[in-house]
């Protein structure tokens, strides 16, 4: 019994209650799945072993040096990504390189070379940068010196990486969300006006759109009103009709893309049938696992942004160096909301592994810095009591025993605690 409520109260400090419960939907689905197999490999690579990970790294509970080799290891793996694939754009753009080779690296799209690198989409690639960028810009803002020069330098390749996927999800939504939620906290945090820097980044952007958009190319490509849109309309409705279908389990873990292609694709969308997710958040938690794994996966969100909010309210008790990080964890779901309204959020490899390393981090900082306040307090509190006078002898704490010095007899003078 004992150990029974000791579990329980570790999963409710660790908030693991939306996670087991959206390993429970998931697992439940399973039972309802059209192809079992498919969906059996999406559970165990995308629900089971992220969970784990998570709950892995709040058991471990690793020390201060040891969570920044964990987030550095997280950044330079999306850096070198992007430096991969900087290094082959421009050669296989000049078609220097074999056409085989750099068919994984870069892709045309409408006469225009999007870069991705080891993915197998440009979107996929800007998926993962938009989850880097964040924590590369926060401490170039605000981190220390040594590691905000080293991020500096890692940002450059990252940055132009993002702008060569051309990916509008990115480029419009999910990295200017980040960098807006960025700059709005480091100005509340510093004191620093933040207004002159949004309007430059503004002004920027815009130059920049301007340019691409007088390039014919380009300007195909960054269209709001282009097939992209068309298709991703009418998939949209697609995907509502199959929650109508399937209201209460959605039809299974990876099987969106066999039964959108067998039954639910509008004629006029023909030309696009092997799309395996609906490119909005909310409809792929719903189709994948109905209106259980919805509520499932928003509980799971609410509980990040809830924990982060309190760490923000309570950002004074979080050492400088982290209060960076902090930023960083806010801005990075910020921009896999803002990109997952259009793309992905969480049901690829990469992505669900980040969402939990932002929620172990997030759970990890709160027992760290604002857990250790409140034990130094209670221990402050208890010193006091242990060197309280009264009637002029000094009392002393011996093994849960108050005992006056100068009392000969063991049993002279003691009162258990």
């Amino acid at each position: 019994w004992l150990r029974l409520k000791q579990s329980i109260s570790t999963v409710k400090e660790w908030s693991a209650e939306p996670v087991l419960a959206f390993v429970a939907v998931a697992t439940l689905s399973l039972f309802f799945t059209e192809r079992l197999d498919v969906a059996l490999n999406e559970w165990r690579v995308l629900i089971v072993e992220p969970a784990l990970f998570y709950i892995i790294l709040r058991a471990v509970n690793p020390k201060k040096r040891e969570m920044w080799v964990i987030l550095d290891a997280f950044v330079m793996g999306g850096v070198s990504v992007a430096v991969y694939g900087l290094l082959l754009y421009l050669p296989c753009t000049a078609d220097l390189v074999s056409v085989q080779f750099c068919e994984r690296i870069v892709t045309v799209a409408g006469r225009v070379p999007r870069l991705q690198a080891i993915y197998g989409s440009p979107n996929n690639l800007a998926l993962y940068l938009g989850r880097i960028l964040p924590f590369l810009v926060a401490i170039v803002l605000m981190g220390s010196s040594r590691r905000r020069l080293f991020y500096a330098v890692a940002l450059v390749p990252s940055a132009v990486a993002a702008l060569l996927t051309f990916s509008k999800g990115a480029l419009f939504l999910g990295i200017p969300a980040a960098m807006v939620v960025i700059l709005l906290l480091w100005g509340a945090q510093t004191g620093r006006r933040v207004w002159p820097w949004l309007l430059a980044g503004g002004g920027a952007a815009l130059a920049a759109l301007v340019l691409a958009l007088s390039v014919p190319a380009l300007a195909e490509r960054l269209s709001l009103q282009g097939t992209t849109s068309f298709f991703r309309i009418h998939l949209w409705l697609a995907s509502l009709n199959m929650i109508a279908d399937y209201p209460v389990t959605g039809v299974g873990l990876d099987n969106f893309l066999y039964a959108y292609r067998g039954r639910y694709i509008f004629e006029a969308a023909w030309e696009e049938p092997d799309l395996n997710h609906p490119h909005n958040f909310i409809l792929d938690f719903a189709t994948r696992l109905g209106l259980l794994g919805l509520l499932a996966g928003a509980w799971l969100f609410w509980a990040l942004f809830r924990r982060l909010w309190g760490l923000w309210l309570r950002r004074d008790s979080v050492p400088v160096a982290w209060q960076a990080v902090l930023i960083a964890v806010i801005a990075a779901p910020v921009d896999m909301l803002a990109h997952g309204l259009v793309d992905h959020s969480f049901f690829l490899i990469d992505l669900s592994f980040a969402f939990y390393l932002f929620f172990g981090v997030a759970g990890w900082m709160d027992e760290q810095f604002l857990g250790n306040a409140s034990n130094r307090v209670a221990t402050q509190g208890h010193s006091k009591l242990i060197n309280n006078y009264q009637g002029g002898n000094r009392w002393r704490h011996r093994s849960g025993v108050v005992q006056r010095p100068g009392c000969g007899s063991p049993a002279c003078g003691r009162d258990r605690r």
